[in-house]
C-alpha cells in the first residue's frame, strides 16, 4: 500500500508500529500498520514515524499504536503526538497502550532506569511520565483507562472495537490459568512465590504473577480531538 491509497480512503484508521497487526486481522479491521520494517505489503506502510506522516491535516478518523512509544525517547513521543494531533479530523480518536513500570513486578527496573529484559525499551512509560509528554501536545481532552497508581491498578472497562490493545488481562493469556495441569502448576509456582518472599508477599504482588489477572498490564490512555 501507498500513501495515495491511503489519502483515497473515506475512513482512515492507523496502527503506529503496528507491525503486521492491520486489516483483516480480528480486532484491527480497517486498520493501515505504519511501521519501519512491516511483515507484509498489503495493509501496511513503510515508514519511518519520527518523519513527518505524509497525510493532510485533519484527515484521520482513528489512530491506535501499542507497545511502541517506550521504543523511542519521550521527546520523540511528544513530536509524534502532536504529529497525530495535526492529522486526526476534529472529533477524532486515539488510543495509546505502552507497558506500565508501575507494576510492582516491574518496578525495580523503573528505579534501575533501564530494563535488561529489553534492551529496546528507550523510555519506561509510567503514568507520570505518559501525563507529563500529553500535557505538552495539544490534546486538551484524554483519559487514562489503564495504569498503576502506586501499589493500586485503576482499571476502567475498555470499548476494544475503538482500539485493540493485547497487553492487557481481557486479551493476554498469561494473564490466565485456563485447565487443570496449568491451574496446578500455577498453585505450586505461587506457593515457592509466597516462600521466597518469607510469607511478607502481599495480595497486589501475587497477583501480578504469572497467570493472575495483574501479571501484564498496559498503560492506556484514550485521547480526543474536539470538534
Amino acid at each position: 500500500m501507498n500513501w495515495e491509497e491511503v489519502k483515497a480512503k473515506k475512513s482512515i484508521y492507523l496502527n503506529l508500529g503496528g507491525k503486521g497487526d492491520c486489516h483483516p486481522q480480528l480486532g484491527y479491521e480497517n486498520y493501515i500498520a505504519i511501521d519501519s520494517k512491516p511483515p507484509r505489503a498489503d495493509w501496511t506502510i513503510e515508514h519511518n514515524l519520527e518523519d513527518p506522516i505524509p497525510l493532510p491535516s485533519d484527515s484521520v478518523d482513528r489512530i491506535l499504536s501499542e507497545d511502541f512509544f517506550e521504543h523511542i525517547a519521550a521527546e520523540e513521543i511528544k513530536k509524534i503526538i502532536c504529529e497525530c494531533f495535526r492529522i486526526l479530523r476534529p472529533g477524532g480518536f486515539m488510543r495509546i497502550g505502552v507497558p506500565d513500570y508501575n507494576n510492582p513486578k516491574d518496578r525495580p527496573y523503573l528505579k534501575e532506569g533501564k530494563d535488561p529484559r529489553y534492551p529496546g525499551h528507550i523510555t519506561l512509560t509510567t503514568y507520570d511520565c505518559m501525563k507529563r509528554i500529553i500535557g505538552e501536545t495539544p490534546f486538551k481532552r484524554y483519559r487514562f483507562r489503564h495504569y498503576w497508581d502506586k501499589a493500586e491498578f485503576v482499571f476502567e472497562k475498555i470499548d476494544y472495537t475503538l482500539g485493540m490493545v493485547k497487553r492487557t488481562r481481557d486479551n493476554d493469556l498469561s494473564c490466565k490459568r485456563i485447565g487443570v495441569i496449568r491451574n496446578v502448576k500455577g498453585i505450586i509456582k505461587d506457593l515457592m512465590f509466597i516462600v521466597s518472599r518469607g510469607f511478607k508477599c502481599t495480595w497486589q504482588e501475587l497477583q501480578t504473577q504469572e497467570g493472575h489477572h495483574l501479571h501484564v498490564t498496559s498503560l492506556i490512555v484514550d485521547l480526543y480531538k474536539e470538534q
